[in-house]
């Protein structure tokens, strides 16, 4: 079974994020491979296309009064909401399948934490369980709502000390869904599984009786789109579009419009460089606002981008497919800003494309950034701008660098990483402790 609250929805046009896009690949390896029989849970109402006739597909239907929006506009209690019905749907079809299956021979996949099932309840019922973490949740909270000022660690240590003191229902429940969720995962799975060392390491320190063999490290690698016509269409259109020339540097970022994701930073040193230096650049911030506070943030970046003079700043919006090969083609770095990160897909996708990158200093930033074709700095405006000077004032070994990037990219196999997840889920079986 395939928990995964993001599927269901077409990915060609709704902006579903990272964590959805792995759940896709995994979903298409798995059906190609065939390693096991799948069912997936999705809110979405349109089974994965990939899926169709080879996959059972279960729409977990969720609903908030008076709303019809996206579930990626979502506000902070929407989107508490929307998981906690996920949670209930996904809970019920598991107790009523267990009626007609042998549960213990099931394993039960959860594609993120706060938009899973209720891990106490499901593992009451004899399911093993699999939790994916695209986001350390607590991690998340003690770094971008705590402004890092305490650790996950000692926020996870606190949580406990309010349960000792049965104090827990006195709290809202979207920090509920933070703190006590992510626990009960920790508790209740019999693998974890983060995409970088440093996660494993934080998971580990936040939680005491995991052991390491309960934490599985899996570098998702290079999610691209197969083979797309009509880049070379696309690129006509956007240097139309755009006026883009062969002498003016081109600067792209991609990812949701969304604070932990960074874009003022990288605003913030486009305008240092355009104080300091001075120099044309054309910068693309690629993405849709999508969950918890985008729409807002999107906002000040655009007061942030009225700023600028001599350096163009456009937001293109939503790119996928064609269009989204087509930008990376025509750029020369890619900036990844971000306040907080557990691995990096588009990062990985630039350099799957041939593209140097300046990245800050995330949870697998040093894995996957070399000097050859890279830059990890702090998360600073004024280290982002030292970063793209270093990397611009030597505009023609772009290229090469870019070069390495590619190389590099080629050995970072999604393939690989679903195959070493699957072999994971069959040898949970052999080892009752995980």
């Amino acid at each position: 079974m395939l928990a995964a609250a993001h599927l269901g929805y077409d990915p060609r046009t709704v902006p579903i994020g990272g964590g959805a896009q792995v759940a896709i690949h995994l979903l298409r390896h798995w059906a190609e491979s065939a390693p096991f029989s799948l069912t997936v849970l999705g809110s979405g109402p349109m089974p994965p296309a990939l899926a169709q006739g080879r996959v059972r597909y279960q729409h977990i239907p969720w609903h908030l009064p008076g709303w019809s929006g996206a579930l990626t506009e979502l506000g902070v209690r929407g989107y508490a909401s929307f998981s906690r019905q996920f949670e209930r749907g996904v809970t019920e079809f598991l107790r009523r399948r267990a009626c007609e299956v042998d549960p213990t021979g099931v394993c039960v996949v959860h594609n993120d934490i706060c938009e899973a099932g209720d891990f106490r309840a499901i593992a009451g019922f004899g399911y093993r369980q699999v939790a994916i973490f695209h986001v350390d949740v607590v991690d998340y909270a003690a770094n971008i709502y705590l402004g890092g000022k305490v650790s996950a660690p000692a926020l996870a240590r606190l949580w406990r000390g309010v349960a000792r003191l049965r104090a827990r229902r006195l709290f809202p429940d979207v920090v509920r869904l933070i703190l006590e969720k992510q626990e009960a995962c920790a508790r209740f799975c019999q693998l974890l599984v983060v995409p970088s060392e440093q996660m494993a390491q934080v998971l580990l320190s936040s939680y005491p009786w995991l052991s390491p063999g309960r934490v599985l490290v899996v570098p998702w690698g290079a999610i691209v789109d197969r083979e797309v016509p009509g880049v070379e269409e696309e690129k006509e259109g956007i240097k139309e579009e755009y006026r883009l020339d062969a002498d003016t540097p081109v600067l792209i970022s991609l990812s949701r419009i969304s604070p932990e994701k960074g874009q003022d930073l990288f605003l913030k040193a486009l305008c240092l460089w355009e104080r300091r230096r001075g120099e044309r650049l054309v910068a693309f911030i690629c993405g849709a606002p999508a969950f918890i506070h985008g729409k807002s943030y999107l906002r000040r970046l655009l007061r942030l981008a009225r700023r600028l003079r001599r350096v163009e700043v456009h937001f293109p919006g939503y790119v996928s497919g064609a269009r989204k090969a087509a930008f990376l083609e025509l750029s020369d770095l890619y900036v990844f800003p971000s306040r907080h990160e557990s691995y990096g897909l588009t990062l990985v996708e630039a350099l799957a494309a041939g593209l140097p990158v300046l990245t800050t200093d995330h949870r697998s930033a040093r894995d996957l950034v070399r000097p050859q074709f890279g830059l990890v700095v702090r998360k600073t405006p004024e280290d982002l701008y030292r970063g793209l000077v270093e990397l611009l004032k030597g505009r023609e070994r772009l290229p090469a660098m870019g070069a390495q990037a590619r190389a590099f990219a080629r050995d970072l196999s999604f393939r690989k990483a679903a195959e070493r997840l699957t072999q994971a889920i069959a040898g949970s079986y052999n080892d009752r402790e995980g």
